[in-house]
């Protein structure tokens, strides 16, 4: 193939792995909220800062309530940011950040630092999209600098740089990165263009001048953040091998290149650190200003490297608190071991290759060993350090070191396929993390063309909550140990101004608490100011019943109170507008015994329209054989969900009542709406009036209409049962 075609299929491969990139960013950026990511709001805050004031921020308690962030990072991420949103207003931008901010998420209630507010305007929600694409930006960096890299150390190999490159840049975490508001994806860029313009002046340039560019990308790297100086030891790795290839005049030469670029471009930054603070990189007064920037007690070596596992879990797919599945992070493992390993076995090709290899050894390896002990020391002294997404500062490196220790596995003819099959698995990979980030963040679907709940419900709370029905899928019974599923179905008709936390209640005899749940609706992941006007969603719970419980009639209950004021519950009112005080009494819910879930097989006495059956009726009677009573043994085969009133007749000939019973099963202690699919209910029934004279007895149920339940079989009676009849004098 000659080198025009080569260099045709090169630009193309670089084409697709860009756009692939480009594909995974905008989905990442559209299922994700816009203020989600590590420390967002913080890094949104300091772009807001630079684009309003216009100066250098100082290193002052004063300065930390603008964003500390301020504090702790250079400033080239956030004046990039701010100055790339000038001409938006600046008080929409922050009153939108302000409004977005989750009061859930550190009380533990929300994995959601955010809430998504509806209808919010273009001028305030243009400023953070563009403060995430500057993000991205420094993806893209990082991938153009990763491949390049590998173009540079391994020429002619393009399947090797993008599978190096994929390694790199697909992977979740990174992604995720890339689209949250935060400059480490321009620090893991930054790196990356620092290590390539070293390796070009390395290995493809003569001039010592080439190694002005290097201090160029190096200046960037610490404008961006102060632990991406720490590539300036593969630099300097990589210009000794300059010195070795070159001599030491050329060398020396280069090195006074590179720290003049580093001067003239960033110098002044770490000069005005040293006047102000005494020191190039201001640890100390950082750590002055924020207290809460150190462990008090720093770990110990044993309880640093205890996180182990942790790092590099957060380091594949740990998105603030919404964490990738346990196969997908043991499967990172494994692919991290594997090119690891197979770094031994691809020594063999050191002697007989282009030096490139070699500095992967020697440069590359280092470095990655750097961002790891850097990594575990932030864990052992940084407050919130434990987290290995950081170590993306090295994701080139550890790109193009994975690409190598997979090839190195397997024979020379079969590397191609090998690079293609890194590449595919880090696509999946990225689409893991998509998938991930999807249903997490998703607003729940609207359920508006769903059949209607099994029980309507019409409730408006002060705040504008609607409760507009409720489900019991397994029914409203559970035995003690067990749980019981429960839906709900909300709605508001306007926007929600405020914060209000739900609460869920299930109460027994003398108010016992038996379950109590406070929090956000959808798991933590809808706050009432998201709730979309007109927008019915469904909420489900699963109730624990203690093991404890007694066979009881409990209530279950729910309400709202302010996010901040947990004694002040909102008022409650039904569709009329009636009061119903400070809490919507749901359902009754039954608390049964073992043996009442075990269905009776017998065949019934009579089955109702809706699937209530009867399956016994013993008479209680007087000496004179007059009946003074009844034993019904209910059953049913489908669970239900509206309460009837049980009535039991004893008629004459001309059927006038002699006697009437009307009540719930067992005295209201088992109504029918907690009736489940299979349960037997025992209901004992008297009466004192005399009798005499009987003809029959009559058995039904109706509902709070009055209008009586029709018999489905036998059909003696269009609504009633009989169960007994007088025998002929």
């Amino acid at each position: 193939m000659n080198d025009a075609m080569q260099g045709g299929r090169v630009r193309w491969i670089l084409v697709g792995a860009v756009a692939t990139y480009a594909a995974f960013v905008v989905g990442y950026a559209l299922v994700t909220p816009v203020f989600e990511g590590f420390d967002a709001q913080a890094h949104y805050a300091a772009a807001i800062f630079y684009r309003a004031e216009r100066r250098l921020p100082e290193l002052t308690p004063e300065t930390v309530i603008d964003s500390y962030e301020l504090i702790t990072q250079p400033p080239l991420y956030h004046a990039l940011a701010g100055l790339a949103a000038l001409g938006w207003p600046v008080q929409e931008a922050r009153t939108f950040a302000q409004q977005s901010r989750n009061l859930y998420f550190d009380k533990s209630l929300s994995y959601r630092q955010s809430v998504v507010l509806p209808g919010m305007p273009l001028a305030a929600l243009a400023p953070a999209w563009i403060a995430r694409f500057v993000s991205a930006l420094g993806g893209l960096l990082a991938l153009l600098c990763t491949w390049w890299l590998a173009c540079i150390l391994f020429p002619r190999r393009p399947w090797l740089a993008l599978a190096a490159t994929a390694g790199a840049v697909l992977n979740p975490q990174f992604l995720y990165t890339s689209i949250s508001i935060t400059n480490d994806a321009w620090s893991a860029g930054t790196a990356a263009l620092a290590l390539a313009v070293a390796a070009h002046a390395t290995l493809n340039a003569h001039s010592p001048r080439a190694w002005l560019w290097a201090g160029l990308a190096l200046a960037l790297a610490g404008l961006t953040k102060y632990s991406a100086l720490l590539v300036a030891v593969p630099m300097a790795i990589f210009w000794l091998a300059y010195w070795q290839r070159q001599g030491w005049r050329p060398a020396y030469t280069g090195a006074l290149w590179a720290a003049g670029a580093f001067t003239l471009l960033a110098g002044w930054w770490f000069a005005r650190n040293l006047w102000l603070y005494g020191e190039i990189v201001p640890f100390e007064r950082m750590a002055a200003v924020l207290p809460t920037m150190r462990r008090a007690v720093p770990y110990d070596l044993a309880r640093t490297l205890a996180h182990g596992p942790w790092l590099v879990a957060s380091f594949w797919g740990v998105f603030v608190a919404i964490i990738t599945p346990p196969w997908y992070l043991d499967a990172t493992l494994w692919f991290m071991t594997g090119g690891l390993a197979g770094l031994v076995p691809a020594l063999r090709f050191v002697r007989r290759s282009l030096a490139g290899l070699s500095l992967v050894y020697l440069a590359l390896l280092p470095w990655l060993a750097i961002v790891a002990l850097s990594v575990l020391y932030w864990t052992q002294t940084v407050e919130y350090g434990e987290q290995g997404r950081l170590a993306h500062i090295g994701a080139s490196a550890f790109g193009i070191t994975m690409a190598v220790g997979w090839t190195g596995w397997i024979p020379e003819r079969w590397r191609s396929l090998m690079c293609g099959l890194l590449v595919a698995t880090m696509i999946a990979a990225a689409t893991v993390g998509f998938l991930v980030l999807r249903d997490a963040f998703a607003l729940p679907p609207a359920v508006n063309a769903m059949p209607a709940p099994q029980r309507a419900i019409d409730a408006r709370f002060d705040g504008g909550m609607r409760v507009i029905g409720v489900d019991f899928p397994a029914g409203a019974a559970a035995a003690p140990d067990s749980k019981m599923p429960v839906t709900f179905y909300f709605t508001t008709g306007a926007p929600i101004a405020a914060d209000y936390t739900l609460f869920l209640h299930l109460a027994g005899a003398g108010d016992e608490l038996l379950y109590q749940f406070d929090g956000v609706a959808q798991a933590g992941r809808h706050p009432t100011r998201q709730w979309v006007p007109g927008v019915v969603f469904a909420d489900r719970y699963d109730l624990p019943i203690p093991a404890t419980a007694r066979p009881q009639l409990a209530t279950l209950s729910l309400g709202f109170y302010p996010a901040e004021d947990v004694a002040q519950r909102l008022p409650v009112m039904d569709a009329s507008g009636q009061a119903l005080g400070d809490r919507l009494v749901v359902a009754p819910v039954r608390i049964v015994g073992q043996e009442q879930g075990i269905a009776d097989t017998r065949p019934p006495l009579a089955v109702f329209d809706n699937g209530i059956t009867l399956l016994d009726a013993e008479l209680r009677a007087s000496d004179d054989g007059n009946p003074t009573g009844a034993v019904l043994t209910w059953g049913t085969i489908a669970t239900q969900d509206v309460d009837y009133t049980a009535f039991v007749q004893v008629l004459d000939a001309e059927n006038r009542i002699l006697a009437q019973v009307d009540r719930q099963p067992q005295g209201g202690e088992a109504p029918t709406s907690t009736w489940r699919a299979g349960d037997v209910v025992s209901d004992e029934v008297a009466w004192t009036p005399d009798t005499a004279g009987w003809a029959r007895l009559i058995v039904g149920l109706y509902g709070a209409d009055g209008r009586r339940l029709g018999v489905a079989e036998p059909a003696t009676l269009a609504d009633a049962v009989q169960i007994a009849v007088a025998s002929e004098p």
